[in-house]
């Protein structure tokens, strides 16, 4: 159970089999398409492909990453990574992401985040979070483990806890099962825990844009949702070609960013493809889409029956194009909101 320090460190014949692959990609044919609407466009694709062979430099973007204190350790027998920054007498903040990102989009927040101590760690299946050691793991089984983690392994007994997408499902989880430790809860993109989806009469007068983007996305953007609960498997074959894996994930980053329809005006190109190295490097398409279906499939039981459903102090980012947004009648219910 003691955590190993490690440095990041590709093999330069993983890197040379990748722009090998990438050098043979044979793509499909694209029409009407300049929108997105019917999937990830293949003009843009191209491109990004090509500066993913020839103009990117992985090494760069390894060394930055090492500039921060990788660990891993085994929880439940599961690998679980994670980025430690250690600051004495700070009060601990566990930072937790979902699909299609990592450990790394949180870089750019980690320096303006001086007064607190960090733990920033890969889900399970994620990243370098993997192999995955079996069947059976999703929100509820990596909340114990990162549970143990923030108090058996690291010592705390009090922290703070944000996450957004299934980071959000984990968070959520923590706070409503150890509300004893967890000092307050933070996310974008409150969930229910149960999965059950919100009632739309619940949306108020104000709340229209939030409520539109959650429509669209129930409306045209669910068709990933629905094979990553019922057939990660076969998502995991992705594997095997990096531009088949870069249009999986390049789609969602397009269509869940803010932007006028640049998505490098939100997420730059290095960290786009940051992103697809690391889900390359590491295996980790199939794994991490099986979270869906591990999450999906068993019926959440909650701990207590308190009048909130998470009872420790909570914040709730509510961006206007979130397409996971709830209203905010229904969050002030299940969490003890503060501001």
């Amino acid at each position: 159970m003691k955590p190993e320090q490690f440095e990041i460190d590709i093999d330069d014949k993983e890197i040379d089999d990748l722009r090998q692959r990438l050098s043979v990609t044979r793509l499909p044919g694209d029409m009407g398409n300049d929108a997105w609407g019917y999937g990830t466009n293949q003009t843009y694709l191209g491109d990004l492909l090509d500066s993913w062979q020839n103009g990117y430099d992985w090494r760069t973007h390894e060394e930055a990453i090492n500039a921060y204190a990788h660990y891993r350790v085994q929880l439940a027998k599961q690998a679980v990574h994670y980025i430690y920054v250690p600051r004495s007498g700070a009060l601990p903040l566990l930072l937790i992401g979902g699909w299609p990102w990592t450990f790394w989009d949180f870089a750019q927040v980690l320096p303006r985040l001086g007064n607190f101590e960090l733990v920033v760690p890969d889900l399970p299946g994620y990243g370098f979070s993997t192999p995955l050691s079996g069947p059976g793991v999703g929100f509820v089984e990596t909340a114990a483990m990162f549970h143990h983690l923030m108090t058996d392994v690291l010592g705390y007994q009090r922290y703070g806890v944000y996450g957004s997408d299934w980071g959000a499902a984990v968070a959520e989880q923590l706070a409503h099962t150890h509300p004893e430790t967890v000092v307050g809860l933070h996310t974008s993109m409150p969930i229910p825990l149960d999965l059950v989806p919100v009632a739309v009469d619940l949306w108020a007068p104000g709340e229209e844009s939030r409520q539109q983007a959650v429509a669209t996305l129930w409306r045209t953007g669910i068709g990933y949702y629905q094979m990553h609960v019922t057939r990660p498997q076969t998502v995991a074959y992705l594997t095997d070609s990096p531009t088949a894996m870069a249009a999986w994930i390049v789609e969602k980053l397009h269509g869940w960013s803010d932007h006028g329809g640049d998505l490098e005006d939100a997420y730059p190109r290095d960290r786009i493809l940051t992103t697809l190295s690391i889900y390359w490097f590491t295996r980790s398409i199939g794994s991490s889409a099986r979270f869906y279906a591990e999450s999906i499939r068993r019926p959440w039981t909650p701990s207590n029956d308190g009048s909130s459903v998470v009872a420790v102090p909570t914040a709730v980012a509510a961006y206007l194009k979130e397409i996971g947004a709830t209203p905010r009648k229904w969050a002030e219910g299940y969490f003890n909101l503060r501001r």
